[in-house]
C-alpha cells in the first residue's frame, strides 16, 4: 500500500516553485532553510523519484519536479473542494431549504420554521417557479410554495395560502373613495415596484409595463422608505396588509381584475410529511 503523503509537504513544493529558491521559500514559511531543504528530500524519498536537478549553491525543479507541482496543486484544490462539499452536504441535512418566487411568503415560511426550530438552520431559495419542482425532486429543497399545485405522485402538495394584489394610496388621494380598482384606473399613473418580490412583479409587468410608469426598487428597505418619504402609489399584498399595523393615512384598493388574486401552494416530499401538515392553515394555532 502507498504510503500516504502529507499536505505540508506538497505546499512546500508548491512555495519553492512559487518563489524560486529555498532561502525565498523559507522565509515566506517562516521555517529555517535546512528544515525546508530535509522537507524536500523527505518528499522525493516518499515518492521515489527525484524532483530536482542540484546544482552548486542551487536547486531547480526538473521535469518530474514541475509535473509534481501541478499534480500538487490540483490534488490540494480537490482536497479542499471535497472539505466544502461535505460540508456543504452536511449543513444542508441539517437545515431546512425553503425555496419560492414569491418574496413575502417564503420569508413568512422562514420565519416559522425559525421559530419552530431555533436550533437548525433555515435556508431561503429565491429561485423562478418552474425549476422548484425539479430542485423538490431532486432533493435540493425541503418545502417549495409555488402559485400552481405540483402534480407529482411523489410530492405531497396543498393550497397553502391566497393572495391579492393590492394598490395603497394616500387617503387624500382622488382613488381613495373607490371600493376597487382596474387596471384602466392606474394607466397613465405613477406606481412604485419592489422588483425583488419575484412573481408579483413579473405579474405586474405583464400587465402593466408600458401602459403607466413603475418606478423600480430592488432594494426592500429602499422600496419603504420611498413610499414613506414621498408618498407615492404603491403595490401591497393583502397578507402584507393583515400582519402590519394599521395606518389611517393610507387606503388599501384591491385590484378587480383576473388573476390578481392567487392561491399558492406548499409541497414537499413525503419524508417532512409530519412538519408539511403542522405547516397548512388548518393546523395553526
Amino acid at each position: 500500500m502507498s504510503q500516504m503523503i502529507d499536505n505540508n509537504l506538497w505546499e512546500t513544493l508548491i512555495a519553492f516553485d512559487q518563489y524560486g529558491t529555498l532561502s525565498a521559500a523559507a522565509e515566506k514559511l517562516y521555517v529555517s532553510q535546512p528544515s525546508l531543504s530535509a522537507a524536500m528530500k523527505r518528499l522525493e524519498k516518499q515518492l521515489g523519484v527525484t524532483l530536482f536537478d542540484r546544482r552548486k549553491n542551487r536547486i531547480v525543479l526538473n521535469e518530474v519536479g514541475e509535473e509534481a507541482v501541478q499534480l500538487a496543486k490540483k490534488h490540494l484544490a480537490d482536497e479542499k473542494a471535497m472539505v466544502r462539499q461535505l460540508q456543504e452536504r452536511a449543513r444542508r441535512l441539517s437545515a431546512i431549504t425553503v425555496a419560492s418566487f414569491v418574496a413575502g411568503l417564503r420569508k413568512t415560511l422562514v420565519d416559522r420554521l425559525s421559530n419552530m426550530y431555533p436550533e437548525r438552520s433555515i435556508i431561503s431559495e429565491h429561485l423562478s417557479s418552474e425549476l422548484l419542482p425539479r430542485g423538490l425532486l431532486d432533493g435540493a429543497f425541503d418545502f417549495v410554495i409555488t402559485e400552481y399545485a405540483i402534480d407529482e405522485p411523489e410530492v405531497l402538495c396543498a393550497p397553502y395560502i391566497t393572495d391579492r394584489l393590492m394598490v395603497r394610496v394616500r387617503a387624500d388621494d382622488p382613488l381613495a373613495s373607490r371600493e376597487s380598482l382596474t387596471l384602466q384606473d392606474l394607466q397613465g399613473t405613477k406606481l412604485l415596484m419592489w422588483t425583488q418580490s419575484g412573481f408579483w412583479a413579473t405579474l405586474i409587468r405583464k400587465s402593466l409595463d408600458g401602459k403607466t410608469s413603475l418606478v423600480y426598487v430592488s432594494d426592500e428597505q429602499e422600496y419603504r422608505d420611498i413610499v414613506q418619504a414621498f408618498d407615492m402609489r404603491s403595490f401591497i399584498l393583502q397578507t402584507t396588509i393583515i400582519n402590519i399595523d394599521p395606518h389611517h393615512n393610507y387606503c388599501y384598493l384591491p385590484l378587480d381584475e383576473d388573476g390578481m388574486q392567487v392561491t399558492f401552494y406548499l409541497s414537499c416530499l413525503p419524508k417532512n410529511s409530519r412538519l408539511f401538515f403542522s405547516l397548512l392553515p388548518s393546523q395553526r394555532c
